[in-house]
């Protein structure tokens, strides 16, 4: 298709909306280039080529047709042809934020998004009955792989998500399995309150309330905003599932490290961490011990709780449970978010020696989960950190990851109340 002048200046305005900053030097280039890697690692755009598209240097050639639709679908259109059209007809553009890295193995990349939704309404229809619910181990990656790859592209359909919610045991699987920790911003909330609104047992309310609660620590609500969705953990119970409680427990941490409460509630609350933490294997059975689930979801709030004796025990309970781990049964991706908490367990405890051995031995650029996005707010401030010579390019990612997620009070956090003393002890 040919084009002018006028579209590619207008191309690039949109661009420019969608990554959240006007492209002016070339460091933007670098950070537009890596955030177009992100979108989709099938068809990345060079530093030089986002140069001549933005008139930082004489363009003496056209742009190829790859080059014009990768710029397109950034701005959440089909192709250029597609932007050109909407173009015309004057119609907004639905703009969904660039979605996280997905992973360079993963097969439901080669499949279209009509052929996953009718994979998802075949899903529907096979297992509608929630007598026979029952999943093997590959109908589950199968699905999981599908349910990634609608996130990773941002084609999340709320039609479909309508018909999943006709069939409670579906919505509440699909919460409970793959939620939304990246989107808590926007749609992952309305998701969790639906799911709160059906929920059953006192597990799935305990659930429910944490992810809520964890996503307006995230956006930087107030707390008297989250306290309604923070609940008291009397004792630790071996019958509901240790994530859960370890999540609950995590948010009240940070609340009585940054408010001012009563001293035996916060003593009371680390008391409860430090038994998880250190006696998990007498607490709950066999299979809760699969992932670490305890240490793997407190180890992030007791970090922002900047809590040292509770940091130093999820990093033992962590190296205890790999010493045991069968390395057969392992997760890559839940391996990558372990060493990112270890990663941090050892800045915050000032082991910078081996917060760098962690740092570089993650393959970050095919890490793929539910939280890649806030995950990456992360990993880019501890780049920022170990790799001098690219501080200034992870600084502009780490506020590029906020933007995308919405996650303010994150990107405060680690700013601020852990980065700056660090950064204050090079001074």
């Amino acid at each position: 298709m040919a084009y002018n002048a006028d579209q590619i200046h207008r191309l690039a305005q949109d661009v420019g909306h969608t990554c959240g900053m006007d492209i002016t030097c070339t460091k933007d280039c670098q950070v537009l280039s890596d955030q177009l890697r992100t979108f989709d690692s099938r068809y990345p755009v060079s530093v030089s080529t986002l140069r001549r598209f933005f008139g930082l240097v004489e363009n003496q050639g056209k742009f190829s047709k790859t080059t014009l639709n990768t710029l397109a679908r950034f701005c959440g259109h089909m192709s250029f042809e597609g932007w050109a059209r909407q173009e015309k007809s004057s119609a907004p553009p639905v703009r969904p934020a660039p979605p996280p890295r997905a992973t360079v193995h993963d097969p439901a990349q080669a499949k279209s998004d009509e052929a996953m939704k009718d994979e998802m309404r075949r899903f529907l229809k096979d297992h509608a009955d929630p007598d026979h619910f029952r999943l093997n181990a590959t109908q589950f990656n199968a699905f999981k792989d599908s349910w990634f790859e609608l996130y990773r592209r941002g084609t999340f359909n709320m039609e479909l998500w309508g018909e999943f919610k006709k069939l409670p045991h579906i919505h509440r699987f699909v919460v409970e399995q793959f939620t939304p920790l990246d989107f808590m911003s926007s749609f992952g909330h309305h998701m969790m309150e639906e799911y709160l609104a059906i929920a059953e047992t006192k597990e799935q309310k305990l659930f429910g309330r944490g992810v809520i609660a964890s996503g307006m620590v995230a956006r930087g609500k107030p707390w008297a905003q989250i306290v309604p969705y923070i609940s008291t953990i009397d004792d630790l119970s071996p019958s509901l599932h240790p994530l859960v409680q370890a999540r609950q427990l995590g948010i009240a941490l940070l609340m009585h490290s940054e408010m001012d409460t009563p001293q035996e509630e916060k003593e009371r609350v680390r008391q409860l961490c430090l038994r998880g933490l250190r006696d998990d294997i007498e607490i709950w059975p066999q299979w809760s011990h699969q992932n670490c689930y305890f240490a793997f979801n407190l180890a992030d709030w007791a970090t922002l709780a900047k809590d040292l004796e509770l940091v130093r025990a999820c990093s033992e309970n962590i190296e205890r449970f790999r010493s045991t781990q069968d390395l057969y049964s392992r997760d890559e991706r839940i391996d990558a978010v372990v060493d990112m908490r270890m990663l941090w367990n050892r800045m915050v405890l000032g082991d910078f020696a081996s917060a760098k051995r962690y740092f570089h031995a993650l393959k970050w650029s095919t890490f793929h989960t539910m939280e890649t996005r806030a995950l990456n707010i992360w990993y880019q401030a501890a780049r920022a950190y170990f790799v001098p010579e690219e501080s200034e390019l992870a600084v502009a990612e780490f506020y590029h990851a906020g933007m995308l997620t919405g996650y303010k009070g994150f990107v405060k956090r680690i700013s601020m109340d852990l980065m700056g003393p660090i950064y204050a002890g090079l001074a």
